[in-house]
């Protein structure tokens, strides 16, 4: 006879069938046993599909870490390079639109691949990730090829932002997702191999952009980059499977609103919300805003890579240093360093004609952007009681930030057509919203962290 399930945080991948979608990425699971009255634990019930432990390594498992990189190279590393999109935009086949216009096409793809968590989490829930993969491949390809073809905003609009974006999300939740189901110790590490394809990817495709452009013209770089991607995505499609047995699943569309009920779920959603709203900025404008500072176009478009390249020590060292001084901490203390570099780093630079401070910005600010994106699912698991919402509760999260996602960089190129004329300072609207939203979300974070560990600000949370 077992007891009541007794809740216990830990490195475990039994949580990995209880609804696995984004909460796999965090490092660190909540999971749930079932514990007799001589001490053995035993999984029953509903938990029981996840009894078998994964094999945590052997060639499998491995070959799915790869084929994940491969997706993440394919799917966040294309969206990690929107700002080659936006400067080209700018200059070339959109240069009659005001940026704010322009941006939308490169928001909704980053607002999709957020509020399609929750929709792509039950698809994964129920089916595993093989639609996921192959559906958004499928779109994914075909939207870039598309791409290729088009001159007129509708046309990018739906190829770039719909069809692209919606094939980007499926990639990405699929791959994630699957991931962790194969592993237990090392699944922190191995979600940090598959996800480094992200910034591989956002170092490679703005070179290779910028590189091609003016050989072969837009149509044919951007094939280039769709071939590539196949290439990428035909190995996922291989190598990519989930170790859990899957069955459909019923929604119940109240339990993505019961969480916001709670004081430090509420603060940390928002504190999401606002970090969002700023910390995308620089992937679109870091590279225009070095060219409005005097750096050669050249030059400037290498602002990108730095950055993504960055991103991946952002993406490996702060959330393993949220293991010793706690999450919430962790995720506090790089946006406030995000903040500082905006502020005294970005808006100077806009009067240094010397490229060194721009460069600085970028390479320093890929650590709480990295930080930011990998440690985010982390922070709603700590809060999260009871391991089978926490799908629910981190797609809830996900759908919040999509917002602002969606609306951050239509905002920041209104802001840069407000300080039109003001010369090397055009952008310091764009600059100080980047950097204040960034604030507002520490400020939130560090709300959320005192109401659910109290004002015992030395220990760890």
């Amino acid at each position: 006879m077992y007891a009541e399930p007794e809740l216990r945080l830990g490195h475990t991948p039994e949580t990995a069938s209880l609804s696995p979608l984004y909460a796999t990425m965090a490092n660190h699971e909540i999971y749930a046993t079932m514990v007799n009255h001589d001490n053995s634990q035993k999984l029953e019930g509903p938990l029981a599909s996840s009894a078998a432990s994964p094999p945590d390594g052997g060639i499998e498992s491995w070959l799915v870490v790869f084929g994940g990189w491969c997706c993440y190279f394919s799917s966040y590393g294309w969206l990690s390079s929107i700002g080659i999109f936006q400067t080209y935009y700018e200059q070339n086949l959109l240069r009659s639109y005001p940026p704010s216009t322009i941006s939308w096409i490169l928001s909704v793809q980053a607002f999709i691949l957020t509020v399609m968590a929750p929709v792509n989490g039950k698809i994964f829930d129920s089916y595993g990730p093989n639609s996921l993969i192959r559906i958004g491949s499928f779109l994914h390809i075909s939207g870039i090829m598309m791409l290729s073809l088009s001159t007129q905003y509708y046309q990018i609009f739906l190829s770039q932002s719909l069809c692209s974006g919606i094939g980007v999300a499926m990639i990405f939740h699929g791959a994630t997702n699957a991931v962790t189901t194969w592993f237990r110790e090392r699944r922190g590490l191995a979600l940090g191999l598959a996800s480094s394809g992200a910034s591989i990817g956002g170092v490679i495709m703005p070179i290779m952009f910028e590189r091609l452009v003016h050989h072969i013209g837009f149509g044919w770089t951007v094939r280039a980059i769709a071939f590539m991607l196949l290439g990428l995505q035909v190995i996922g499609v291989l190598t990519i499977r989930s170790h859990l047995d899957h069955r459909p699943k019923p929604i119940h569309l109240s339990e993505f609103v019961a969480p916001f009920k709670e004081t430090p779920y509420a603060l940390n959603a928002l504190g999401c919300f606002c970090a969002m709203w700023g910390i995308l900025i620089p992937f679109n404008y870091i590279a225009l805003s070095a060219q409005s500072a005097g750096i050669s176009p050249g030059l400037a478009i290498y602002m990108i890579p730095i950055l993504n390249g960055a991103s991946l020590i952002g993406r490996v060292f702060p959330p393993w240093a949220g293991d010793h001084l706690g999450r919430f901490n962790t995720a506090v203390i790089f946006l406030s360093l995000g903040t500082l570099l905006v502020l005294a780093m970005w808006i100077p630079s806009s009067l240094s004609p010397s490229p060194a401070l721009t460069i600085t910005f970028s390479a320093l600010f890929g650590l709480p952007l990295g930080c930011f994106a990998a440690i985010l699912p982390a922070l709603v698991a700590q809060i999260t009681v009871d391991i089978r919402q926490i799908g629910v509760r981190l797609g809830a999260t996900f759908f919040v930030t999509a917002w602002a996602a969606l609306t951050g960089q239509p905002i920041a190129g209104a802001l840069l057509q407000r300080g039109q004329g003001l010369g090397r300072m055009e952008f310091v609207y764009l600059k100080v919203f980047c950097g204040i939203t960034i604030a507002l979300g520490a400020i939130f974070l560090t709300a959320a962290r005192i109401s659910s560990k109290g004002w015992r600000l030395l220990e760890r949370a």
